[in-house]
């Protein structure tokens, strides 16, 4: 009849699965496609860095004295020894007869990269370069091998009484054994001077290989 409303009756429920089929459709390629997305221009994450193994070849073993010729006012060129006392180091005065003679307190491990490890035969510890980086310390400790107690030849050898002198630079921190002038005795470690003072120059003395 002209006015008449129809009520729509509900719909059939077999009317929905095209539609849900669709809308599945429409979201497995929404997600393909976000997915490709993030796989294309993500950056690929930064591989771990991790630093080089450091070497365990013994190239070359000798037994010798780490020589000083000592810097101090009044005692300058007089012959000093670095020695190990408990897990400090010291710098002992070399006798006349015990530089003729000899007493070597150390084993000298050349790595196979060229550095060395010092062992101090008395107690089989090793020479090291410990604590924090801006104020280093030169001590003796139990042997492992680490960086802390590598040891390099800084630059070209210095000559004095036939021997080769060197500055030793830590592997850690690049630091130079040397006589501490706060404390005669002590050895310390500090900034390698290219000018190769006396107070930074060892040498192998009675080398026994």
């Amino acid at each position: 009849m002209p006015g008449q409303r129809r009520t729509p009756g509900p719909a059939a429920r077999g009317s929905w699965l095209p539609r849900l089929a669709g809308l599945s459709a429409i979201v497995v390629l929404v997600g393909a496609g976000t997915a490709a997305y993030l796989l294309e221009f993500q950056p690929a994450p930064a591989q771990a860095q991790h630093p080089a193994a450091l070497p365990t070849t013994v190239a070359s073993t000798q037994t010798v004295g780490l020589i000083a010729m000592s810097a101090q006012p009044g005692e300058t060129g007089d012959l000093i020894q670095l020695l190990s006392s408990g897990s400090s180091l010291v710098f002992s005065p070399v006798g006349a007869s015990e530089a003729v003679n000899g007493h070597p307190e150390w084993i000298a491990d050349q790595m196979s990269d060229g550095s060395y490890i010092f062992i101090f035969l008395p107690t089989s510890d090793c020479l090291a370069a410990s604590g924090p980086p801006g104020r280093p310390v030169l001590e003796s400790q139990r042997c492992n091998l680490s960086l802390q107690q590598r040891w390099r030849e800084q630059g070209s050898a210095t000559v004095e009484s036939g021997h080769d002198f060197y500055e030793l630079a830590s592997a850690a921190n690049g630091k130079c054994i040397a006589q501490d002038s706060a404390a005669p005795t002590g050895p310390s470690l500090a900034g390698c001077d290219p000018a190769k003072p006396a107070s930074e120059l060892l040498a192998f003395w009675w080398s026994a290989n």
